[in-house]
């Protein structure tokens, strides 16, 4: 292979409306859709080693898989389809580390990790590769292959990085428009932003399973949901921040109606002492249902809105928007 040892960070995602839209049961019939999402300073790294033993493969991340013959006896899905789709048939080790509580949390993990590893893998053989193939590779490798539901945002924010209005067509084809902001305007987006984490873990496939079964009698909401993508994309390019959380409020709003387990009494409970204490909109992260709450305020209401959450149960979480995409930090 091209290298010894490789090391890869790729972000996990926070979205601002449009989420949902972006779904292959939604967009291939009545496209496209349309997603603001952003990349935040937090994710997942992977590490590609060399195996002592060419013969075998070692793969690491909440269990350990040792000394496996062949890609075929791989338990983790984006893992064991990395490794297929780059033909690399043993001699590897691949191990990944997360930097916050990744599994059912709203936060793409699952979508990270697959960019990440495919990256490595990439890297270890010694290619560059674009932010647009490392998405669609993991696009086919999770909706295709693993047939796991979902949809595409994921992908292209973790590849891309940054702030951006992510659109896809019928056809499935794929733009990534970046958000105007410069750095002063991202400080100030980042000074409004609070993450927390409601203690709620849970499987988003079973959600989307849900969601995608009800799209028809919910046409209404996701058109809606589509256009203040679009909005909510002028409005951060404006730095009107106030109009962005409002933007938010509704979309969170029309989100709820899209199918049962996407909120819980909880997550209301929590949403709404966040706006009593001075919120200016926000929503929950992902499919919905627990994992991260994203909230949008001014800075000098973030003590109170803090504290009143904690009373709550839900501790915040520290998070910036990061203007990279999945990159190779070390390599040797």
């Amino acid at each position: 292979m091209g290298t010894n040892s490789v090391v890869t960070k790729t972000p996990f995602r926070v979205t601002f409306a449009g989420g949902g839209t972006d779904l292959p049961e939604y967009y291939r019939a009545h496209g496209p859709g349309a997603c603001v999402a952003g990349a935040m300073d937090k994710g997942i790294y992977v590490i590609v080693v060399e195996n002592f033993n060419r013969d075998e493969i070692r793969v690491s991340y909440r269990v350990t898989e040792d000394a496996k013959k062949s890609v075929d006896e791989i338990d983790h899905g984006s893992i064991r389809e990395s490794m297929r789709l780059l033909r690399i048939p043993s001699g590897v080790q691949v191990i990944t580390a997360t930097q916050m509580p990744s599994r059912g949390t709203g936060i793409g993990s699952s979508s990270s990790c697959a960019v990440g590893v495919l990256n490595a893998l990439h890297a270890w053989k010694g290619q560059h590769v674009s932010p647009r193939q490392l998405a669609r590779e993991a696009v086919h490798i999770e909706r295709e292959v693993l047939k796991e539901p979902g949809g595409i945002q994921d992908q292209y924010v973790a590849a891309y990085g940054g702030l951006n209005l992510v659109k896809v067509e019928r056809d499935g084809s794929v733009s990534v428009q970046s958000l105007s902001l410069d750095h002063e305007g991202l400080a100030d987006l980042n000074a409004h932003q609070m993450l927390f984490f409601t203690g709620i873990e849970r499987s988003s496939s079973t959600i989307h399973i849900n969601q995608v079964n009800h799209i028809s009698e919910h046409l209404e909401e996701y058109d809606r949901m589509r256009d203040l993508a679009v909005s909510t994309a002028k409005a951060l390019e404006n730095l009107d921040i106030a109009e962005v959380g409002r933007l938010m409020d509704e979309n969170w709003e029309l989100k709820q109606k899209l199918s049962e387990g996407i909120s819980n009494t909880r997550v209301n409970e929590l949403y709404e002492t966040a706006k009593k204490a001075g919120a200016l909109g926000g929503k929950l992260m992902g499919a919905g249902g627990g994992g991260f709450l994203f909230i949008l305020a001014p800075p000098e209401r973030h003590g109170g809105i803090e504290r009143a959450l904690q009373r709550h149960g839900a501790f915040v979480t520290p998070v910036n928007l990061e203007l990279d995409g999945s990159k190779v930090v070390h390599q040797d």
